[in-house]
């Protein structure tokens, strides 16, 4: 295990060193858009890598090599768009306008129409805002939230309202969300619905200006269920009674930030080509079943028990327990103790 991932990360390295050394070479002459669009390849490659390692096949050092080779090509496309993406834009709307200068048209002028394209260019992007709140019943002692969505910055911190039982705004530049309550008949457990209108967001120029907040009440025990795609995600719960937290990301930036309310956390955490960051509480026993063959892992003061489990000092002992089964694709995975 440890020569295949040694492998991985040396075709990793200096794959990217000569991406980097091409660049400040001016060497590629490529829109790099196209290879982006293709990032999907990167988690069916992870997940192909997966079963040929489980099965001990000798196919694994193949997958792990088109994976070395195919990551930072894949990163690298994203750092390009955010470098060049809309240069690249600019100057193939004002070619003409460059043509016109060569027969003698002024740089005033130019200045003004590449303002005036700017211009028409911010007027075109819309944002639409919306505020969803559902208020708290006297009987709620259970919730249930469902998040879905991606291609946004997710942010859950603030709390609720005393009389809400939850509060989300959101600010998206493509497409809308919705959110939907329903209460079991008999015991009047909520579960909350809150997801994107269209199934599909959209990055504008790159940026993540798409933004969902959410804000919950601290009275119930929670079960949040997270489901995100590309994006970012600051997620603090650490002033929840959080029973069960369920979260599947793809190509994703995620913190979350546990507390030590609940007795017992169980925490299912499922990633693709992620960096994701867990804090935990010191004074809370943690267990980390961790499973996957190609991720980066910093456990801070957990111990290593057997291939795959850690644990927390005293953690048998421990009156409140998190565990917590991560299941990584191609990741970054780093716990910190708080």
């Amino acid at each position: 295990m440890q020569n295949r991932n040694g492998l991985f990360w040396g075709i990793a390295l200096v794959t990217m060193g000569v991406l980097f050394l091409g660049r400040n070479l001016d060497w590629f002459e490529l829109d790099w858009s196209y290879v982006r669009d293709l990032w999907p390849l990167l988690l069916i490659l992870a997940g192909t890598n997966l079963i040929l390692v489980r099965r001990g096949s000798q196919a694994a050092v193949a997958t792990t090599i088109l994976l070395a080779l195919a990551l930072p090509i894949g990163l690298f496309s994203f750092v390009e768009r955010d470098r060049y993406g809309e240069r690249y834009e600019y100057n193939f709307r004002n070619n003409s306008d460059e043509d016109r200068s060569d027969d003698g048209d002024t740089d005033n002028d130019d200045d003004n129409d590449n303002r005036d394209d700017n211009d028409d260019a911010e007027k075109s992007v819309e944002t639409r805002s919306d505020t969803f709140v559902e208020p708290i019943s006297e009987n709620t002692r259970e919730a249930t939230l469902n998040l879905s969505g991606g291609a946004a910055r997710f942010v859950v911190g603030e709390p609720a309202a005393p009389s809400d039982l939850i509060k989300a705004d959101t600010k998206m530049t493509h497409g809308s969300y919705s959110m939907s309550v329903e209460r079991n008949e008999t015991t009047g457990t909520p579960v909350i619905e809150l997801k994107p209108n269209d199934g599909n967001v959209k990055l504008e120029n790159g940026n993540l200006d798409n933004r969902v907040e959410v804000r919950l009440n601290e009275k119930p025990v929670w079960t949040v269920k997270v489901g995100m795609g590309a994006g970012q995600g600051d997620f603090d719960l650490s002033r929840l009674d959080v029973r069960k937290l369920d979260v599947e990301v793809g190509a994703a930036d995620l913190d979350l930030k546990l507390g030590g309310r609940a007795g017992q956390s169980d925490v299912k955490i499922s990633s693709g080509v992620a960096s994701i960051t867990l804090r935990i509480p010191k004074d809370v026993g943690c267990q980390i079943e961790k499973d996957g063959a190609l991720n980066l892992s910093q456990m801070d003061d957990l111990t290593k028990i057997n291939d795959g489990l850690y644990e927390s000092p005293g953690y048998a002992a421990s009156p409140k327990k998190i565990t917590v089964k991560y299941e990584g694709g191609m990741s970054k995975f780093k716990v910190v103790r708080y």
